[in-house]
């Protein structure tokens, strides 16, 4: 495979009660960081360098996690030279949080070219983490040279199929899709007929007032399908979880922070660790991205999500490693 292909295949008012302009400006917010959480009904948003100014008792939650993503371990062209130094201050960043999460989610392409030498490292930088529970899903990068065979033999113990599984903690159920599988250059993610039969499965025995996050690498919503921005067969799955009454689906691969409310779901990516891309379609490709060094660590970040009982939805904040 050419490095060139290897970087081709880089890259109104609903039922809770969230109105548009309240939603637009959680979305204006999300690039420094954004508290959003439903009480009540009504969506409230708090810029993460105001979350100082909150009431305690809103942050409080049961369940507290944080996501880093798209570490891109290996990775050294213009857009990042660090990738070591980056992901190094995403763990600070974990480690600073006031509330300390219980454990991490990493949404996949830990390493650039899938070298045993590029999850070491990765695995070492995460040790110094303070929690210690971390929970993977392969991203393209990980599965380039052996179908996900090395992904699965380090992180997917216990898992089926190419590494789909699910988890239970303080009452939430957390499942782990993998659509990176068979991926063409600019090609849409699928989930395929094994893991959407396993999905059903998984979920037909839960009360419907189970919080569900879903947490995979390409999103679950066409957030740009030219780009491959998108998981073709993500309908079905979505379709299994309609009856639950709060469900939250965390994605990365896009390298930007963009969140979706539709209905019942929330859909959120994540930023990169190691580089940017373009925001959809204001490029002519996607692909690592080169900013001024000095913003760089600007763009780059991490995802703290906050669970608490009785309320429609997981609150989310983004923040910066700037």
């Amino acid at each position: 495979m050419t490095d060139r292909k290897k970087d081709e295949i880089l890259y109104d008012h609903n039922q809770d009660g969230i109105d548009r302009r309240g939603f637009l400006k959680c979305m204006a917010w999300a690039g420094t960081g954004t508290f959003c959480v439903i009480k009540g009904g009504v969506l409230k948003s708090y810029a993460f360098n105001r979350i100082a100014e909150m009431d305690p008792a809103d942050m409080k939650g049961e369940l507290s996690f944080a996501q880093i993503s798209d570490s891109h371990m290996g990775f050294n062209k213009p857009a990042n030279t660090d990738v070591v130094g980056t992901l190094k201050a995403a763990v600070d960043k974990v480690n600073a949080l006031k509330m300390q999460p219980e454990f991490l989610l990493h949404t996949g392409d830990i390493s650039h070219l899938s070298k045993p030498e590029e999850f070491d490292t990765v695995d070492q930088i995460l040790k110094g983490a303070n929690p210690k529970d971390v929970f993977y899903v392969p991203g393209e990068h990980d599965v380039l040279n052996d179908d996900g065979k090395q992904f699965l033999e380090r992180y997917g113990k216990g898992s089926k199929g190419a590494g789909w599984y699910s988890f239970e903690k303080k009452g939430v159920h957390f499942i782990g899709l993998v659509n990176v599988m068979n991926l063409k250059a600019g090609g849409l993610g699928t989930l395929g007929h094994d893991q959407l039969e396993w999905l059903e499965d998984d979920v037909k025995h839960l009360s419907k007032s189970t919080p569900i996050v879903v947490f995979a690498h390409i999103p679950l919503w066409s957030v740009y399908p030219e780009w491959g921005w998108g998981t073709e067969d993500s309908a079905q799955a979505l379709a299994y979880l309609k009856k639950f009454g709060s469900v939250t689906v965390l994605n990365g691969h896009i390298h930007q922070t963009m969140q979706k409310v539709e209905g019942n779901v929330t859909f959120h990516t994540a930023s990169s660790t190691a580089f940017p891309q373009p925001a959809p379609g204001k490029a002519d490709s996607p692909g690592p991205m080169k900013v001024p060094a000095e913003q760089l660590r600007g763009v780059l970040g991490i995802t703290d999500v906050n669970f608490v009982r009785g309320r429609q939805a997981l609150a989310i904040v983004d923040s910066s490693l700037g």
